[in-house]
């Protein structure tokens, strides 16, 4: 167990599972930063430039930034059609990945994940590993998970998925392998949600994030099929879930936010990529892209 904490030093500000077990869970003070208990099985963080986001609770929520301006937020060009007229914006977005791990002492298990309500991964995972999601990935390749405002077009989302809009979750079950095959290759249905349904889950009180698809990482030829594991899912046996909103948005619900060193984004991105490549524990979805590039490209930030 010693060897499992050593392992979660190496990534700061993990959130760890619980798994309904209502004892374990500490009460920290409202609107401060905090790392959740543990049991040891499983927990996952959000990455921006290789750092794990600090995270918050409020009411019994973890909440984190999903900061505009960062070293590596970029501006996107947008059109759209609202209220019968067409809109061109130039909006900030912000790349982030997803790190999953799961303890020593977590038997194999089945991941799910879902940003926004929706399902964009799915995966198995033996004790001991990681996993770092870099995006939703497509027949051609895989394209940036994206901090972003709203879109103004109407999305389509149903009520039940709106609730979930701001935030990601991940989901544990029991799993077993059963056999190989190939199977088509599907991609991710994901809509990026709308001004009208992000009010739906703030009340109108203030802006939110959301997420959409970036650019692309890594590039692929289009195939039709592809050789998968096969396995049984079992019963659910574990869940997290975090809230992701903008600073000012955080500052106003009363939490104190912590100073993130942007400085050191270059060092800790090449360091964290380092350490993955160097463990056969990492399972990437993609070659390390070049964070030099998307550094540079966020110099041209007004």
């Amino acid at each position: 167990f010693q060897q499992f904490w050593e392992v979660m030093d190496l990534y700061k500000g993990m959130r760890l599972g619980i798994l309904f077990q209502p004892h374990l869970q500490a009460r920290p003070t409202q609107g401060t930063s905090t790392q959740m208990p543990t049991d040891g099985k499983f927990g996952f963080s959000v990455l921006v430039a290789g750092q794990s986001m600090p995270e918050y609770t409020k009411e019994g929520k973890v909440y984190i930034e999903s900061d505009l301006c960062t070293p590596v937020s970029y501006y996107q060009e947008v059109e759209e059609f609202a209220n019968g007229e067409r809109e061109c914006q130039r909006t900030p977005v912000t790349p982030y990945k997803l790190l999953i791990q799961l303890g020593p002492l977590c038997e194999t298990s089945a991941m799910f994940v879902y940003v926004d309500g929706v399902q964009v991964a799915r995966f198995v995972m033996e004790k001991n590993q990681s996993r770092v999601l870099k995006g939703f990935e497509e027949k051609t390749g895989i394209r940036e998970f994206l901090f972003a405002l709203p879109r103004l077009e109407s999305d389509g989302i149903a009520d039940k998925t709106r609730s979930h809009v701001g935030k990601i979750e991940v989901l544990r079950h029991e799993g077993s392998f059963i056999k190989e095959e190939y199977r088509p290759v599907s991609e991710v249905p994901f809509i990026q949600a709308s001004k009208a349904s992000a009010q739906h889950v703030t009340g109108g009180r203030y802006t939110m994030s959301t997420t959409k698809k970036g650019r692309y990482i890594h590039r692929s030829k289009p195939y039709t099929a592809q050789l998968k594991t096969l396995w049984k899912i079992g019963c659910e046996c574990g869940r997290l879930s975090v809230c992701y909103r903008m600073p000012h948005c955080l500052t106003e619900m009363g939490i104190e936010l912590k100073t993130v060193d942007w400085s050191k984004m270059l060092n800790s991105a090449k360091e964290l990529n380092s350490k993955d490549a160097k463990s056969p524990r990492v399972d990437e979805c993609a070659p390390t892209e070049c964070n030099s590039v998307a550094y540079a490209a966020a110099l041209q930030i007004a």
